[in-house]
C-alpha cells in the first residue's frame, strides 16, 4: 500500500500532530564596525556568513574609512584575497557616520583592507559558505 506525503500529512494533523518542513534558510545582515580605539580595525575581523548574505560596514567615527577588496589599492597587494572569478570592488571613502553593505554570493574566503589604515592592522577576512 503506497500513501502519499499530502494524505498522510492530513492523516497526522487530524489525530493533532504537526509535521514541521525544513524552513529555507533566509539571507541575514551581519554589521561590521570599524573602530579606531585602542587601534583602527574592523570588529568583527573574521566574519563567517553564507552565500546571499550581506555585510553592513559603519563608520561612526570622524577618521574616513574605506572597505577595499581590490589588490591593486592595498599597500601590500597579498593583504586583499578574492575567490576565482570575483571582480575586485570596495567601498570609496566612507565618512563618518557612513555605510557600505555588500552581498556576498560566491563562496570562498575573501580578504579585505581599509586602503587608508591597512599598516595600522585594519583588515579583515569574510568566509562565505
Amino acid at each position: 500500500m503506497t500513501t502519499n506525503r499530502r494524505a498522510f500529512t492530513q492523516g497526522l494533523a487530524v489525530l493533532g500532530i504537526s509535521v514541521a518542513t525544513p524552513a529555507l534558510a533566509q539571507a541575514k545582515t551581519v554589521e561590521v564596525a570599524m573602530k579606531q580605539s585602542p587601534k583602527m580595525l574592523f570588529v568583527p575581523g573574521i566574519a563567517n556568513i553564507r552565500s546571499g548574505d550581506t555585510l553592513h560596514w559603519t563608520n561612526a567615527y570622524s577618521t574616513t574609512h574605506t572597505v577595499t577588496f581590490d589588490p591593486a589599492m592595498a599597500a601590500i597587494p597579498a593583504n586583499v584575497v578574492l575567490p576565482a572569478g570575483v571582480a575586485p570592488f570596495g567601498s570609496g571613502n566612507i565618512e563618518e557616520d557612513g555605510s557600505f553593505s555588500h552581498t556576498f554570493t560566491v563562496k570562498g574566503t575573501y580578504k579585505y583592507v581599509c586602503k587608508y589604515h591597512e599598516a595600522m592592522g585594519m583588515v579583515g577576512t569574510v568566509i562565505v559558505t
